[in-house]
């Protein structure tokens, strides 16, 4: 979920159910009186929650800013614009860009968030007959979606209007959501596996390595500096974090670079080669070999074709 610094009683009620603020695994979200789910808007120069999980299912529609997000296993960036429909217990993560570090930040990151657990209606309400599609979409929702195209906007207007509705005409508002999502073609799967949260001890170590890698992914990083933050040897390490992923560090670290690549050649006019270095690379034919890779073009061609 994406939190925000917020001088709200809820929002302080929020920090002090996390387990660890600062290595936080599992989250117990507080419901207000009177509610049997949660719609908040957060608002906040930073985010400040790491790797972790809750047993809500959550929806995340990302009204200004942009960065990094990771969801299960899959590692990319966000834009402002985006939703996302997260399953329950799944680990995710979402880092603000460093431009919105700082007093010089213009902006300030906002979301919009829904988060209920399965039973919130009812142990029966998903078995109902008219939930047989929704219940396949929460299924799906355990590998991470992006919802996209025209039930993207549909749901942001939704979700505009919930904010200012009374506590029947939100209930409404999530059930029109849980039908665009019943009837949408345009939900896309971001990870692979199916990757669960574990426990307090797992998401530590986890969220060191992570937090590490999105600071240091343009510097060399050896295995022997990575593995020192969970206490590991390189090889138990190694071990480690594919059966946490599903993928080796490395391919993370390439995975984090493509992505940062990706965004600066979209977003600004530097030159392939100066975007190669910027972005964590050292040569260019390897820069070129693993984008069209990941994304099945060139760099060049990616560029044009934004």
């Amino acid at each position: 979920m994406l939190y925000f610094h917020h001088k709200t009683t809820y929002t302080n009620t929020i920090l002090t159910n996390i387990k660890s603020t600062k290595n936080a695994l599992f989250q117990k979200l507080p419901l207000t009186p009177g509610n049997s789910f949660i719609i908040h808007r957060y608002e906040s120069p930073y985010f400040e929650t790491p790797w972790h999980f809750h047993e809500e299912y959550e929806l995340v529609y990302c009204e200004k800013g942009f960065g990094n997000k990771f969801i299960g296993n899959s590692f990319s960036s966000y834009q402002e614009g985006e939703i996302a429909f997260i399953g329950k217990n799944v680990p995710h993560l979402f880092k603000a860009d460093d431009s919105f570090y700082g007093p010089e930040a213009s902006i300030k990151p906002s979301s919009i968030v829904v988060q209920f657990v399965e039973d919130f209606l009812g142990k029966e309400f998903f078995n109902s007959p008219e939930m047989a599609e929704m219940k396949q979409v929460l299924s799906l929702s355990q590998n991470g979606l992006m919802v996209l195209g025209n039930t993207r906007k549909k749901i942001k207007v939704i979700l505009f209007e919930m904010l200012e509705r009374d506590k029947i005409g939100r209930l409404g508002g999530l059930l029109e959501i849980f039908g665009l999502l019943s009837d949408s073609r345009e939900l896309q799967p971001l990870s692979i596996q199916q990757i669960s949260g574990i426990n307090v001890s797992d998401s530590q170590k986890m969220n060191k390595v992570l937090e590490y890698a999105l600071l240091h992914y343009k510097e060399t990083i050896s295995l022997r500096e990575v593995s020192d933050l969970t206490n590991l040897s390189e090889s138990t390490f190694c071990r480690y974090f594919k059966s946490r992923t599903q993928k080796s560090f490395l391919a993370f670290i390439i995975e984090i670079r493509l992505n940062e690549s990706k965004r600066l050649l979209k977003e600004t006019d530097l030159s392939i080669l100066e975007i190669c270095y910027e972005s964590g690379f050292n040569n260019l034919s390897n820069f070129n070999r693993l984008f069209r890779k990941q994304f099945r073009e060139s760099p060049v061609e990616f560029r044009r074709s934004v």
